[in-house]
């Protein structure tokens, strides 16, 4: 299962299970605007966001020891779309002990990790994986038959010995 963290900016505080472990697949991207391999990742990340974004899948960016006024500053020169959890700085490495970035993980409706240290092509090839099998599951269990208990007993009650 996933490792809770939240990090607050502006006031506003965000949580990593505000969208792990609610039903979709998602992607997170721990990044920093001053990283160069991270940047080269951003069209990966945006060409997979806009690709299958919806009822099933959704990207979260982590800024991660990065500056916020920096991070916002790369969201609009990169033009990323997708959420992002500013000023996380350190939670989320020491979360899931990461050394270096990017890393970028896909965890599973039910926040299990599906796969990580994600890069290029494999980012697509994980996700279009992930959503054909979430495609594949059923939307809705069915609710189970319930046979209600007989009112009367069909055992006699055994006779009082006198």
């Amino acid at each position: 299962m996933f490792k809770d963290f939240s990090a607050t900016y502006d006031g506003k505080t965000t949580k990593l299970s505000d969208y792990v472990g609610k039903g979709k697949y998602v992607l997170v991207d721990f990044w920093a605007s001053w990283c160069p391999p991270c940047r080269r990742e951003i069209p990966n990340l945006i060409n997979v966001y806009n690709k299958y974004k919806g009822e099933h899948f959704t990207v979260l960016g982590v800024a991660t020891w990065d500056e916020p006024d920096d991070t916002r500053t790369a969201i609009t020169e990169l033009g990323i779309n997708y959420p992002q959890m500013l000023n996380a700085q350190k939670a989320g490495s020491d979360a899931y002990g990461i050394k270096g970035i990017p890393e970028i993980i896909l965890f599973a409706p039910d926040g299990r990790i599906v796969a990580r240290g994600l890069r290029g092509e494999e980012i697509e090839k994980a996700v279009s994986g992930a959503i054909a099998t979430a495609k594949k599951a059923p939307k809705t269990v069915p609710a189970a038959k319930v046979t209600p208990a007989p009112k009367k007993s069909p055992f006699k009650k055994p006779a009082a010995k006198k």
